[in-house]
């Protein structure tokens, strides 16, 4: 079997992962660049639904939330960026295999 590297276009990168979790990170969008899609839009909507309920005390427990898995994230984000790159490169090393049995 042969190695494969992914083009330095398609891996993720670390350090672009933690500047959108600094500017973006309430949001998720460090998540939806890393492919965690379900979660991302979980963590969106976690705080978009929380932004209008401030008022009642309700939206502060979704930001407090949302921001405790903001938190939590700035640790996860290099293991989620290592598996990310893991996934794409076994997927492009999968693709000649399937093209070779077509």
């Amino acid at each position: 079997m042969h190695a494969v590297a992914l083009p330095e276009g398609r891996r993720k990168s670390v350090g672009f992962a933690y500047a959108l979790w600094m500017f973006f990170g309430l949001l998720g969008l460090h998540r939806l660049y890393l492919g965690h899609v379900l979660s991302a839009a979980g963590m969106a909507a976690i705080t978009l639904v929380s932004l209008p309920l401030v008022w009642s005390g309700l939206g502060l427990l979704g930001l407090v939330a949302a921001g405790s898995w903001a938190l939590a994230d700035a640790l996860l984000i290099p293991g989620m960026t290592k598996s990310s790159n893991e996934a794409a490169m076994a997927a492009a090393a999968a693709a000649p295999a399937a093209e070779a049995l077509a």
